[in-house]
């Protein structure tokens, strides 16, 4: 009978462990008609719509704000925030809004499909420059995806 040999196990764990460590998720999504992927770290939530309550002479790009988890959070068009060329598609049954990390800011924006959550590897995005809220791209089996860089939200 083969002796079980504890190092060489626990070696082959500590291994698998630092593969997987290295993983950032990013979540898929469709932002007016176009797919792109997030962080998730850069996610506070995922909440089905809420009523949204106007704010006179706002900014075109702010929808509105709504009470989500008793916090008031401006939800806006990353469309028209970020000046993509598509406009904001009608409400579904996939619609979410995403509520954003940030220090000082609640910040939401809808967009109209959470597709899938997607685990890679830092080393497998490819920077660019293109766009100053794309922070890279990374290819997929849908084909090149773009990284949306969130902080271009907020500024």
């Amino acid at each position: 009978m083969a002796e079980l040999n504890l190092d060489k196990l626990q070696a082959a764990k500590d291994a698998t462990v630092g593969e997987h460590s290295e993983l950032v998720e990013y979540m898929r999504v469709v932002l007016n008609g176009e797919m792109f992927l997030l962080p998730v770290a850069s996610v506070l939530s995922v909440i089905r719509p809420l009523s949204l309550t106007p704010v006179p002479m706002a900014p075109d790009h702010l929808l509105g704000v709504t009470n989500a988890r008793g916090q008031i959070f401006c939800i806006v068009d990353p469309g028209k925030t970020l000046r993509l060329s598509h406009k904001l598609q009608a409400e579904t049954s996939a619609s979410r809004f995403l509520l954003l990390r940030h220090a000082r800011v609640h910040l939401g924006i809808w967009v109209e499909e959470v597709l899938d959550l997607l685990r890679i590897l830092p080393t497998d995005i490819e920077k660019t420059k293109e766009k100053t809220y794309i922070q890279g791209t990374l290819q997929t089996k849908y084909g090149p995806l773009p990284i949306l860089r969130v902080e271009a939200l907020f500024e």
